[in-house]
């Protein structure tokens, strides 16, 4: 994005102009097919998360914001945390009392892991119950003649609650085909491997 940066589309251009005709939703519009909503929205906004929620309490949230850009905007940790902070209260109220919400976030070793650690410490006073610190290899990523490769993207669970752990549905077969990383008989329990949802 830096060599080759997307322009904003929420500001007049020739781009913008070009594309509006194939825009189906504009912002604060809901699309729906009877079972799946799909909103423009603002999720930080406490009227568009009741919008696209229409009333139904879910019972699960995965969020997977920008790392530290706001409509297209670098911030502030701090600023990019405050902002974290209003939409996790906000998917907080639309769950319902039994319900898992999932953060995919970033750690930038060039500045002392931000801003994981920083919305993980917004996270202790947001009302969700930290569960696992999960962490996935990422095959993007580069190493320099003095520093390893940063290979691994952070999801963080939080649960609020007691809901549904189906391990039937959050488990693969995928570690059988890995000739023995998981050995056959090494522990009483199922393994597998996590899958993005």
């Amino acid at each position: 994005m830096k060599n080759l940066p997307l322009p904003r589309l929420d500001e007049p251009s020739d781009l913008r102009d070009c594309l509006m005709p194939y825009c189906r939703l504009n912002l604060g519009e809901v699309w729906t097919d009877g079972v799946h909503r799909v909103g423009c929205l603002d999720a930080a906004n406490p009227d568009h998360a009741k919008l696209l929620s229409n009333g139904v309490e879910s019972t699960l949230a995965v969020h997977d914001p920008p790392y530290n850009l706001v409509a297209f905007k670098e911030r502030s940790v701090e600023e990019f945390v405050r902002w974290c902070e209003a939409w996790v209260k906000n998917s907080n109220h639309e769950l319902s009392s039994n319900a898992a919400l999932y953060l995919w976030l970033g750690a930038d070793q060039n500045n002392h892991y931000q801003p994981l650690p920083d919305v993980m410490l917004m996270m202790r006073e947001s009302g969700f119950v930290s569960r696992s610190l999960l962490t996935m290899r990422n095959q993007r990523g580069y190493g320099t003649q003095k520093n390893w490769m940063a290979v691994r993207q952070e999801l963080l669970y939080y649960i609020k609650g007691n809901p549904i752990f189906n391990i039937e549905a959050e488990y693969t077969d995928i570690p059988k085909i890995l000739r023995g990383y998981y050995k056959e008989g090494s522990t009483p329990f199922k393994r597998g491997v996590a899958k993005k949802v």
